[in-house]
């Protein structure tokens, strides 16, 4: 039996690169493989699959991130310097270990977004912004390191392709699988818009992110929100330390946008809404719109996003500039004068599009990576611990 060890934070399927790396180890499973997975956080069905050894890499969470990361780092060297040998094949996720692995899988590329206008340090100033440009720095450098040692580095959207090149990371190393969408799970129906107290003929867009970074770029969605005035805003996600429902209030609109949290629903919300408004400044793949497109929801997203090639002409739009409001605000009101029959087709535009993108096609794709790996005759990772 194969034995894979697979290097990441967290397993879960309600965070991001969680959920990506929830669906490998499941389907390596399927597949016949023994799966040790060194992570801080892992769900309970996979911790208690007797094929998966969980080795909990803990880390205090009080300490700022830049500081957890390097003390997940060390440990889990730490004990892969002791283990390592046991294992067929070592996959990791961007600089995550000091330790080497065969495949790195890239989900956010800090050398890009260090360069980006819109990259932390630009967007705040003083001692947060500081920080925010010494942890991209740092990790830039480290991610480097991590990628040239790497046998393969998987990149999740051709925008990440292309920044994997400009950093220097040569084209025969890049493989490309994009992240996938429960099909099962996201799927077009009735929503919860009664639950919700907002009427069926409400036109009613959705945001998805982190409310705690600009990042994301909500004061976009909101700025376009005040000229596409029949619309209404869901808004997912933690509001503990944001600054945006102040906005909302002071920009006149806290009647239209409903702030609901943190929510497990999110595929019922999702299929609740009309459009799925995401203009983030800089996102390499984000799974929000593969959710949103396999719900039969078009998307509004930008250049900036990773998965904006997932969006299919004649079921949503990719803006050119992620603070093009105008240009939303535009679309937004176009897709209110809809009839019902353009509704359905750009629905189902959206909908056969996700088709193409399912967690079984991604983690095909990532199994078949694995065994050719394995059966390479000219590897290195793992078993080259220099820099």
């Amino acid at each position: 039996m194969k034995n894979i060890c697979l290097v990441t934070h967290k397993i879960k399927r309600g965070d991001g690169q969680g959920r990506v790396n929830y669906e490998i180890i499941r389907a390596a499973r399927a597949y016949g493989y023994q799966v040790t997975v060194l992570a801080s956080e892992c769900v309970e069905e996979v911790a208690q699959d007797t094929g998966v050894e969980w080795v909990k890499i803990p880390v205090d969470p009080w300490i700022s991130q830049l500081l957890r990361n390097q003390v997940f780092a060390w440990r889990s060297a730490r004990w892969l310097r002791h283990h390592g040998d046991r294992f067929d094949l070592v996959h990791a996720n961007g600089f995550i270990t000091w330790y080497p692995a065969h495949i790195n899988s890239v989900h956010f590329v800090h050398g890009a977004w260090l360069h980006s206008p819109h990259s932390g340090s630009v967007l705040t100033g003083g001692f947060k912004g500081m920080y925010q440009k010494s942890f991209s720095l740092l990790n830039a450098i480290l991610e480097k390191r991590a990628f040239r040692q790497a046998d393969t580095v998987v990149s999740v959207s051709p925008l990440v392709v292309d920044e994997l090149r400009s950093i220097g990371v040569p084209n025969h190393k890049i493989v490309m699988i994009p992240n996938g969408v429960d099909t099962d799970e996201y799927h077009p129906g009735c929503g919860l818009r009664s639950e919700l107290n907002i009427a069926a003929e409400v036109p009613l867009a959705i945001f998805s992110g982190d409310l705690r970074s600009k990042r994301k770029n909500l004061e976009t969605v909101l700025a376009a929100l005040q000229e596409a005035s029949d619309w209404h805003l869901l808004v997912l996600g933690r509001t503990e330390g944001s600054a945006y429902p102040a906005l909302a209030d002071a920009l006149g609109l806290s009647r239209r946008v409903h702030f609901l949290g943190f929510r497990r629903d999110t595929a019922e919300l999702m299929r609740t809404a009309d459009v799925l408004v995401f203009p983030s400044r800089y996102d390499p793949c984000t799974l929000v719109v593969a959710e949103a497109l396999s719900s039969g929801v078009p998307v509004i997203t930008a250049q900036s996003v990773g998965a904006a090639f997932q969006v299919p002409e004649g079921g949503g739009w990719v803006l050119d500039d992620p603070e093009d409001g105008k240009g939303i605000a535009l679309i937004l009101r176009n897709l209110a004068a809809y009839d019902k029959k353009q509704r359905d087709d750009i629905r189902a535009r959206a909908r056969a599009a996700a088709l193409d993108y399912t967690w079984s096609e991604t983690t095909k794709a990532y199994l078949e990576l694995y065994e050719r790996s394995i059966n390479s005759p000219s590897r290195s990772g793992a078993m080259d611990m220099r820099g």
